[in-house]
């Protein structure tokens, strides 16, 4: 009961970890190594440009990337084929031309990503001003 429990514990420290890995499925493993931007302060009408660093064991077909924040104006979602290691995936966001009259004010946003295959899931989030 003891190992039971341990493990129970192991498992639920590991999908609380961002980036983790958190379901694994027949040896099938992806993760969320890096998310970065092209710059750390944008201003009204600059493109927030962001990559994601997806690990994964195997090659995987149909693939989901969700990118989203910004207040909920960012929601983008890409279907991609992944190869064997890391893979690259970038998404960008344009800002309007007016912070005020866009809805978006000065101040810090989160950008996340999910990367869903079957019932894996990996996702990361980082902060931009």
């Amino acid at each position: 009961m003891k190992k039971v429990s341990l493990i129970i514990l192991i498992i639920i420290g590991l999908a609380l970890i961002p980036g983790c890995v958190t379901e694994q499925e027949e040896g099938i493993a992806i993760s969320l190594k890096n998310l970065s931007t092209d710059k750390v302060l944008y201003h009204s009408s600059e493109n927030v440009n962001f990559t994601a660093m997806i690990y994964s064991e195997s090659d995987l077909k149909n693939v989901t990337i969700i990118a989203t924040g910004i207040n909920g104006r960012l929601n983008e979602k890409k279907i991609l084929n992944l190869k064997t290691g890391i893979n690259e995936v970038s998404f960008n966001y344009n800002l309007p031309k007016c912070n005020v009259c866009g809805g978006i004010s000065a101040g810090d946003y989160s950008l996340n990503c999910d990367v869903i295959y079957k019932n894996i899931t990996a996702e990361k989030s980082i902060t931009i001003n």
